[in-house]
């Protein structure tokens, strides 16, 4: 190895230093993946827990249909699992695009293209995923509310209000997970922009 191709390999590590980038980038993604996870499991116990306030309440009212509210927890249970499985597979993924990439050694700028290039493709493709999964939840909630609450005297009742408390407690939960989603993605992008 001669010396001037040793100052080049030097400069190509100080000006992109793909080890301690895709480091610092890992470390961040799996800091959100954690965090987005904890309030997933958050609101799973809400839920749980409303809903055994909900059955306590209603207990020894002849109001049929209240399987419904097992039904909207397991609803919630699955939709927090595919999230969480799905937060697992961007990490994954990345991972993997960034061991592909950094594969290229020492074409730098071919390196960093792609690296940018994959983990925007990969990011992208799950935050697309966690919205749909996102979107189907909302729906799927609103209507086992709309069925609790078109039960044969539940209009006007504590019952109802307490499927209202329910819907714009969930409403709140997404709306958090939407905001933590949309900063980890202003972050994600800010840094791959810098990379």
């Amino acid at each position: 190895m001669t010396a001037n191709t040793k100052k080049i390999e030097e400069t190509i590590e100080a000006v992109f230093c793909p080890t301690a980038f895709t480091a610092q980038y890992t470390k961040g993604l799996e800091r959100t993946i954690e965090l987005s996870k904890s309030g997933l499991d958050q609101a799973v116990k809400q839920n749980a827990e409303i809903l055994a306030e909900i059955k306590k309440a209603l207990k020894g009212s002849s109001l049929p249909g209240l399987f419904v509210l097992d039904l909207a927890a397991q609803a919630v249970e699955g939709f927090v699992a595919v999230q969480k499985s799905l937060l697992d597979l961007a990490l994954e993924q990345s991972n993997a695009s960034i061991e592909a990439v950094l594969a290229y050694g020492k074409d730098a700028d071919k390196a960093k293209a792609d690296l940018s290039n994959v983990l925007q493709a990969s990011f992208d493709r799950a935050i697309g995923a966690q919205n749909l999964v996102v979107e189907y939840a909302v729906k799927q909630t609103k209507t086992n509310i709309e069925t609790v609450k078109a039960q044969p005297g539940v209009a006007g009742t504590a019952v109802e209000t307490v499927a209202d408390s329910v819907q714009k407690g969930f409403d709140t939960v997404i709306a958090a997970q939407k905001e933590i989603v949309g900063q980890a993605t202003k972050n994600l992008k800010a840094a791959a922009a810098k990379a």
